[in-house]
């Protein structure tokens, strides 16, 4: 509760406390608000931005703010009147009735948009978390850079134990108890350490179900469906079984990504931008030893659907350099830039073109199958309230996982706190 009245304050008082100066912005010259990570997967300073300024006369001036910092300074921007920053680099579950109302709508811009751009070549599920209310609104955000869902594993391991790749979870649980170790593998490693650690990664198993916490009207908590509670028993079985780390608990992400590098895990549903890190021999003692599978589901059909994750480009409604802000934002999402994003800048591409590239398949032989789990994942719902929602949800895994509560009774608890919310 405190963390959504505390931000609907804030604008409260950016609006009383902060004046909009009402100096004009030369056109051609734009403000970026971007975490530095994305910066750097923009190329940095002699990326992107110089690429803009040479080709297109417009200079962009960056300002990098952590995770937790970009929104406050964003929406202090915007309820003072707006025009500090002209793009903004935003997360999915910001797009919300609370926001929109700042953001620029950029379907005029895309229906504009030169041909080349091809804003239909980036992957359908990353373009409906732009829109606001899905599934058919208003387009405020274009995707710039994703991560999702993908069970990474030790191909010597599966050989020796004679196991087949799973695609069901009851498959996948035979498989971690045929492949663990007591005391040398895990069978499954996750991250259980208390909020957002454990809460993203059981809904890594939960999305598989095809749907998320709360439906896409914010009217429905789903948590206490048979398929939720089913997920729940799943992820939290190696747990329960002794297949996997008896501290789970205490896992973050360094633990879980570690465990594999060492040769500790036999499996464990990762974020697929780890790949590179798992596969870096200089780093890794199980570099060459590594596989991937898509996420399992309950039938076996069609598996990979999962969380999906990443940022998006959004435009100040407030702006008084449109155009300039827009191709801002095509340069940071086009053809030629997710490409060398994805190659040479540890950019997660947005693009289908990208994962279907050649050259992008030999660097990493995983990519056509990191794009049928984008395209098959789903993104944490957009409610204003999505962190009180997260921090219920991670409340009830935890006490599942402490045996606290059965998984129909925790996730029961679980919606009827989320209820209170929608």
């Amino acid at each position: 509760m405190k963390r959504f009245f505390g931000w609907s304050a804030l604008l409260a008082v950016a609006v009383l406390a902060m004046g909009l100066s009402g100096t004009a912005i030369a056109a051609g010259k734009v403000t970026l608000l971007i975490h530095p990570t994305l910066f750097k997967a923009m190329g940095g300073a002699k990326g992107v931005v110089a690429d803009l300024k040479k080709e297109k006369g417009i200079d962009v001036t960056v300002v990098t703010s952590p995770y937790g910092k970009i929104k406050d300074k964003a929406v202090l921007s915007f309820a003072s009147g707006g025009g500090q920053f002209d793009v903004v680099t935003w997360v999915g579950p910001w797009i919300s009735p609370e926001t929109i109302g700042f953001l620029e709508p950029l379907d005029s811009y895309i229906k504009k948009a030169p041909a080349e751009y091809a804003y239909e070549d980036i992957i359908g599920s990353l373009r409906g978390v732009g829109r606001f209310p899905k599934p058919n609104g208003k387009t405020y955000a274009i995707p710039y850079r994703v991560g999702t869902g993908i069970v990474y594993y030790r191909k010597d391991l599966f050989a020796k134990a004679g196991v087949s790749i799973p695609k069901t979870w009851d498959e996948f649980l035979a498989v971690a108890k045929k492949v663990n170790q007591p005391g040398k593998v895990y069978g499954v490693v996750q991250r259980g350490k208390p909020g957002v650690h454990v809460e993203q990664d059981f809904k890594r198993y939960l999305f598989s179900t095809g749907h998320g916490v709360i439906s896409e009207d914010f009217k429905t908590c789903l948590l206490d469906r048979a398929d939720s509670i089913r997920a729940l028993e799943v992820f939290g079985t190696p747990f329960h079984k002794g297949w996997a780390p008896p501290d789970m608990l205490a896992w973050g992400r360094d633990e879980y990504r570690k465990a594999m590098m060492q040769g500790r895990a036999a499996m464990a549903v990762y974020f697929s931008p780890y790949w590179g890190l798992l596969t870096n021999p200089k780093k890794s003692k199980t570099a060459d030893k590594l596989g991937w599978f898509l996420v399992p589901n309950k039938d076996g059909n069609k598996p990979g659907a999962t969380l999906n994750g990443g940022w998006l480009a959004v435009m100040d409604k407030k702006s008084r350099n449109k155009k300039a802000a827009f191709e801002l934002m095509m340069a940071m999402t086009n053809k030629k830039n997710q490409l060398r994003g994805g190659l040479y800048w540890s950019n997660g591409p947005v693009r289908s073109s990208v994962y279907n590239n050649p050259e992008f398949n030999k660097k990493f032989p995983v990519a056509k199958a990191w794009l049928k789990a984008i395209s098959r994942g789903i993104s944490d719902a957009q409610h204003p309230r999505a962190a009180e929602i997260s921090d219920f949800t991670s409340k009830e895994v935890i006490n599942f996982l402490q045996k606290k509560k059965s998984a129909k009774q925790a996730m029961t608890d679980a919606c009827k706190q989320i209820k209170r919310l929608l």
